[in-house]
């Protein structure tokens, strides 16, 4: 485990991360993995155009055309509270206020550096975007911050906070059950999550281009593969694709 200027923590094997893992307090318990180190920031916060965002009205108008189809493609069986439309809209890629965490580490790190076969190594003249990461969160900590209680449920008034605020709500779909999903929910004038500067709330650790590719290896010996994030049947094409890169890899990575 390396550390760089200002206290930047690098993992380099999958060992290194369950120490990590082990060394946190056990109220961060959510976490959320990248393989870019971008702002947190929700669908509905983050530029489409240079210096242009989704305005609410937009947001709005697109949730509730949402709900009103929702139903042609839905079993009507199915019963959604209103405050719940948003994580379906969240699934199903319109832009929300909702930026995903996970309950489970490790489906976090396979986040990270599930592109680690695509992705081109680190030259010394590499961007610094281009580092996986991983976020670690204490929503306690968030909440008491900036909604002046611990729990937060969906069904609340979230407009009335001061900051994003971890939410609890039901896993509706089979994608959130997998990858033990969660969620932070922001208002529009909300800062990015990652610019609180409190290490009782929000810690993260880097992973280098280079090392992606062994921590995805390891992964997989464990039986975690894309199957485990992604519970669609191209899942199971991506991991037997995957298999045959990883046995080259660690080959040549021997020989």
């Amino acid at each position: 485990m390396e550390k760089k200027e200002k206290e930047e923590v690098y993992i380099n094997s999958l060992s290194e991360y369950i120490e990590f893992i082990e060394n946190l307090g056990d109220n961060f318990c959510l976490s959320r993995g990248q393989n870019k180190d971008y702002e947190l920031f929700p669908g509905a916060l983050r530029k489409i155009e240079e210096n242009q965002k989704y305005t609410r009205n937009e947001i709005k108008e697109y949730l509730d055309e949402f709900r009103i189809n929702f139903y042609t493609f839905m079993d009507k069986s199915i019963s959604i509270k209103e405050s719940e439309f948003i994580i379906y809209a969240q699934h199903y890629g319109l832009p929300t206020y909702l930026l995903d965490f996970s309950k489970s580490h490790i489906i976090s790190l396979m986040f990270a550096v599930e592109n680690a076969f695509e992705e081109i190594e680190e030259s010394k003249e590499h961007n610094p975007l281009d580092r996986g990461v991983v976020y670690f969160l204490n929503p306690f900590e968030l909440n008491k911050k900036n909604a002046r209680k611990e729990i937060v449920e969906i069904d609340d008034d979230l407009s009335n906070f001061s900051g994003p605020v971890a939410i609890q709500a039901r896993k509706i779909n089979k994608r959130i059950q997998v990858q033990n999903g969660t969620f932070v929910h922001f208002n529009s004038a909300d800062k990015a999550l990652n610019e609180l500067d409190d290490e009782n709330i929000l810690k993260k650790i880097f992973i280098k281009t280079e090392n992606k590719k062994i921590i995805l290896s390891n992964l997989f010996k464990l039986g975690f593969g894309f199957s485990n994030i992604y519970p669609e049947l191209n899942s199971l094409s991506k991991d037997i694709l995957l298999k045959k890169k990883i046995i080259e890899f660690l080959r040549e990575r021997e020989g």
